[in-house]
């Protein structure tokens, strides 16, 4: 994804980590107008240089367009728009992107993927039922001309006729795809709360653990000064007794603070991960149309 250069209007904000770092000396509207705007990348160039800007996903620009992701909310009745792209193939295929969401307590965000299902496109006047989804390995096929002409950028397009008929379509389509997605997002939103849950358990019993340890340390430091501080005192003056009395009181007070610890956080970790709520909404809708046509 490369950003185009255009003029910064009054008020509008500029993405300055795209542009090279402004001179000591330089002025920020000479600076705005003369620095070129790099390209911006998403996956590691292999190379360490000031060429392209590298952003990650916890990068505020990237988490900006998640967030408008996530926030949207879609149902089937949203899709009123379509992609067309034209792929090296011979039979149409259509393409629904779902979203499966699961979410914890306080509608905590615990995972979310993207869940596609793939079938072969056929006229709506000639269908005998419902559109049906391919099987693994053809559904595979599909997604992979769907990357290829993503990456590749579309040279041609259907005709408007083809477009027209293809977007006409698509609320039907829609319509029996989503029944489909819907069962297939079941199944890996079962697969995703059992490891969720997993994953609560095992950081339940670490952190009960590292709870345990550190209880240990400080049970053992607290006896071996109550053991001798008569020894350990003999040549202190008030204000160093005082000091560790007030080490020693500390302690004490962490043991406690242990103990209530030890009964909430562990489950408080492994509630954490429970799913409460499962969302399946359609994101998106793909047309391929073979290259024949």
């Amino acid at each position: 994804m490369t950003a185009g250069r255009r003029p910064i209007r009054a008020g509008q904000r500029r993405l300055t980590h795209c542009a090279p770092p402004r001179a000591t000396r330089q002025k920020l509207t000479d600076w705005r107008r003369e620095a070129p705007i790099r390209p911006v990348v998403f996956e590691d160039a292999g190379v360490l240089s000031d060429d392209t800007v590298h952003l990650h996903l916890e990068q505020r620009v990237a988490q900006r367009l998640l967030s408008r992701f996530r926030s949207q909310g879609f149902i089937h009745h949203d899709l009123s728009r379509a992609a067309l792209a034209q792929v090296h193939d011979s039979i149409p295929r259509v393409v629904l992107l779902g979203r499966l969401s699961l979410y914890g307590s306080r509608a905590e965000r615990l995972h979310e993927e993207l869940v596609p299902v793939a079938a072969r496109w056929v006229e709506p006047d000639r269908r005998d039922g419902a559109l049906s989804v391919y099987a693994r390995d053809a559904e595979a096929k599909s997604l992979e001309l769907l990357d290829v002409s993503l990456a590749g950028g579309a040279t041609r397009q259907p005709s408007e006729t083809v477009a027209r008929q293809l977007l006409g379509a698509a609320p039907r389509d829609v319509a029996e795809l989503l029944p489909q997605l819907e069962s297939r997002a079941e199944a890996l939103a079962a697969d995703a709360i059992r490891k969720l849950r997993d994953r609560g358990v095992h950081e339940s019993r670490d952190l009960r653990e590292t709870l345990e340890r550190q209880r240990a340390r400080v049970a053992e430091e607290l006896a071996r000064h109550q053991h001798e501080l008569p020894q350990l005192t003999l040549d202190f003056d008030i204000d160093e007794r005082r000091q560790l009395e007030a080490d020693m009181r500390s302690w004490q007070r962490r043991l406690e603070q242990f103990d209530r610890e030890l009964e909430t956080e562990p489950q408080r970790i492994a509630d954490f991960y429970e799913v409460r709520a499962t969302r399946v909404e359609p994101v998106g809708l793909v047309y391929l149309w073979p290259d024949t046509n």
